[in-house]
């Protein structure tokens, strides 16, 4: 712990991010004696395991599940088990690679969080100095360490920081480093791929026989999960089914700038091809704001890690599409 302590006191660390990697690398330091504050520019903490709420309707977005590859992190998932925060998803889950053909995916255990995959993130935040809805523009070098401010300029905390941590995406964290520190060259060469999501509910059910199919032989589809099949899941109001589609990151990256009705529509037919018919009628995206609800995210391809911390490790980077 000698690398983190100021003289003659503990060392104060900004966290920038409370997605998973900010929220947990923030009880590790805080484990260890460290005063961490952590800053997130959204309301509601979990990046891209946050839940999207439209009308009666909740839809995980993002993070479909997970699973443990690592005895360390079982033993944590077993704890989070245990208090209710996560449950296994036993939904028979494909893999697609011809039309009308599938091959069942082996059972490795999945999870998901319960209620929705947000409560993963709201559980690592309890106890946390925890800074909702401060977004953090420029970082400044000082005499004594560092500090934050936001878009105007003002000081998100006057006392500063002896170290910052950034666990965000590396387009974002770029201008925060730029003409500060090294990292900013490597940070610049992280890759990402593009996603586009939607949320779909079904007002009479949709007659598949999985609950999620990783989509290898569509020009749109890379992956749908039927949310409903996901456990401690709330009732549904008016609708029979709801359903989360991704776009494979190819058809995302060259109609990034699609209007989003549109992206909305061109999925949703390639999921009623899938399909094999049309939707019922009703069939609908939820709407927010009066548009088909669907959102862009980006996903890591590939892994940026530095040895300067001692808490660092190699991330494992997997994608379906590959």
């Amino acid at each position: 712990m000698s690398g983190f302590r100021a003289t003659g006191r503990p060392a104060r660390i900004a966290v920038v991010g409370a997605g998973i990697a900010g929220l947990s690398c923030a009880r590790a330091l805080v484990e260890l004696g460290v005063r961490v504050r952590v800053f997130e520019r959204e309301s509601c903490p979990g990046g891209r395991v946050a839940t999207r709420r439209i009308e009666a309707l909740c839809f995980d977005h993002g993070v479909q599940y997970f699973t443990t590859q690592d005895l360390r992190f079982e033993a944590v998932v077993h704890q989070w088990h245990a208090d209710g925060i996560v449950a296994p998803w036993r939904g028979r889950t494909m893999v697609l690679a011809g039309r009308g053909q599938g091959e069942q995916v082996a059972a490795a255990p999945r999870f998901v969080g319960v209620p929705t995959m947000e409560a993963v993130a709201v559980y690592l935040a309890r106890g946390l100095d925890l800074r909702l809805g401060n977004a953090v523009a420029q970082l400044r070098r000082q005499a004594a360490g560092w500090t934050l401010h936001d878009d105007s300029g003002a000081a998100l905390d006057e006392a500063g920081f002896d170290r910052v941590v950034l666990a965000m995406p590396s387009a974002s964290a770029l201008p925060l480093l730029a003409d500060l520190s090294t990292l900013a060259e490597r940070v610049a060469t992280v890759a990402w791929d593009p996603c586009w999501a939607a949320m779909l509910s079904l007002s009479r059910p949709s007659g598949i026989d999985f609950d999620a199919a990783f989509v290898s032989d569509d020009p749109i589809l890379g992956w749908i999960a039927r949310e409903s099949s996901k456990p401690s899941r709330a009732p549904l109001r008016g609708a029979a089914e709801s359903w989360v589609l991704h776009a494979h990151p190819t058809w995302s990256r060259a109609y990034l700038n699609m209007e989003e009705a549109d992206a909305s529509r061109w999925m949703q037919r390639a999921f009623a091809a899938r399909r094999g018919g049309p939707l019922s009628p009703s069939a609908r995206g939820p709407t927010h704001g009066g548009r088909p609800d669907v959102s862009r995210a980006w996903f890591l391809d590939g892994s940026l890690v530095t040895d300067e911390l001692p808490f660092s490790g190699r991330p494992a980077i997997k994608s379906p599409y590959r």
